[in-house]
């Protein structure tokens, strides 16, 4: 099969002719037919992650090993299994979205099905070959989640710009005041889709983009769009809002975290998601008086992606916008990213049988 794998970090990704996966125990073969592209992809691609100022996370201490193929947000068919699967002959073509975030499947969180909580992961485009390649192996049926009647150019993206946004969400304890969105990229866009299509809330958007902005209240319900380099302009809608009861970050920047934190009111919480990198400033007799909750967020549950997954099979979550490229232009797919010319998510198809 062919595999557009990353061989050195930093360098071109290249298509590689490698063997066919076969599986064995309760392992699935999925024929890949899309893979979003994620932001993450370019920090892997980069071989390292930004921790704040010079500081940086080198990925093969997260387990990144060289050759691989990156791609996590997966729409595929299952191609074959092992005997142990428990699956039979009538499920080779159904299609699928896979569940990259498996983990050790021994630690108390992965048997609680919390695998994203894994402190040994084994996530398929992590430490684990990706979705930039024909064909994976996905270690067990549960994480594949049945995608019959959704578009096989969008289905993948719900496996993370979904899951990230709909697991934040599911973090803020409480819905009786504003939520803030920090960031209307992709995830940030899928944020407020969500949002509005499952909850009645009022929420502000905060980019420096105007035409991100406009998008967010014209085609997504955005009651508020704040353009965050205007001076006064995040001051003045506290003001008037009195404070959010919560705030997610989708960018995970310094400046991020101070202005999501500053637009708290008592016992509001900010939700850090993005992975831009940075540091969180907060003096702690703040935390403590004003009781104010910071809370982290990764991905998201197998159960959740489930739910999500429901959800836009009912017709309750708005697409956000998407453009289908072949996977041979990853590299250019790349550079587009790094530069801020993607409009919501892009996403790689491969030519195969099921294109």
């Amino acid at each position: 099969m062919h595999a557009y794998q990353v061989v050195e970090f930093g360098t071109p990704i290249v298509r590689n002719d490698v063997i066919d996966p076969t599986p064995t125990g309760t392992e699935v073969v999925v024929d890949v037919v899309a893979c979003g592209l994620c932001h993450s992809d370019a920090h892997f691609h980069e071989g390292h992650l930004g921790l704040g100022g010079d500081a940086r996370l080198p990925v093969d201490m997260i387990g990144i090993r060289l050759p691989t193929s990156l791609g996590h947000e997966i729409f595929g068919r299952i191609a074959s299994f092992g005997p142990d699967a428990g699956l039979s002959e009538e499920d080779v073509g159904r299609p699928v979205v896979v569940y990259p975030w498996i983990g050790c499947g021994t630690c108390e969180a992965c048997l609680a099905e919390r695998d994203n909580e894994c402190p040994n992961p084994r996530s398929i485009g992590l430490q684990v070959s990706g979705g930039h390649a024909e064909k994976v192996v996905v270690r067990e049926p549960k994480y594949l989640v049945p995608a019959d009647g959704l578009d096989e150019d969008y289905a993948g993206i719900f496996a993370c710009c979904g899951l990230t946004a709909y697991a934040a969400l599911a973090k803020l304890p409480r819905r009786d005041g504003w939520i803030g969105i920090i960031g209307a990229g992709g995830v940030g866009t899928m944020a407020l889709s969500i949002e509005k299509g499952l909850e009645n809330t009022k929420v502000a958007v905060f980019d420096i983009n105007p035409a991100k902005l406009i998008a967010a209240a014209n085609d997504f319900g955005a009651d508020r769009t704040v353009n965050s380099k205007e001076e006064g302009a995040a001051d003045a809608i506290k003001q008037e809002t009195g404070g959010f009861i919560g705030v997610l970050d989708f960018v995970g920047s310094q400046q991020t975290a101070d202005l999501g934190i500053s637009l708290l009111r008592n016992g509001g919480t900010y939700v850090g998601v993005g992975l831009f990198g940075g540091e969180v400033r907060l003096p702690l007799a703040v935390l403590a008086s004003r009781q104010l909750n910071l809370q982290g967020s990764y991905c998201g549950s197998p159960a959740e992606l489930r739910a999500l997954v429901e959800h836009a099979k009912a017709g309750r979550i708005k697409p956000i916008p998407t453009r289908v490229a072949p996977i041979d232009t990853i590299n250019q797919g790349l550079a587009e990213l790094r530069g801020g010319k993607i409009e919501g998510r892009l996403v790689h198809r491969h030519a195969g049988p099921h294109s």
